[in-house]
This record gives C-alpha cells, structure tokens and sequence, in this order.
C-alpha cells in the first residue's frame, strides 16, 4: 500500500509541480507558483508516511 500512495502522490507532484511552473512564467505570479510548489512538496514528503501510522 506504501508504494502505491508514494507513486501516486509523486504523479500528483509532478502535475502540481508543472502548474505551479506555468503559474510563475506565465501569469507572471510568483507568490501563488512558490506557494503551489512548496505545498505539493509538503504532500510528496508526507503523504506516503501518513499510511504508515493508520
């Protein structure tokens, strides 16, 4: 089950992680695309332990 969460949660990151990119360089908004990236950073490190401890 571990392995499953952590391939999904790193697909999810790497979407996230294009958006918050495409947030930066295009709309020119560089707080939202940090925010987003750190967010989604947050999720990849933690989401796969969280399986661990239910």
């Amino acid at each position: 089950m571990f392995f499953i969460i952590l391939i999904v949660s790193i697909i999810i990151f790497l979407k996230t992680l294009s958006y918050g990119i495409y947030e930066i360089k295009e709309n020119k908004n560089k707080s939202a695309g940090i925010t987003i990236i750190v967010l989604a950073s947050f999720v990849l490190i933690f989401a796969p332990f969280i399986t661990w401890f239910r």
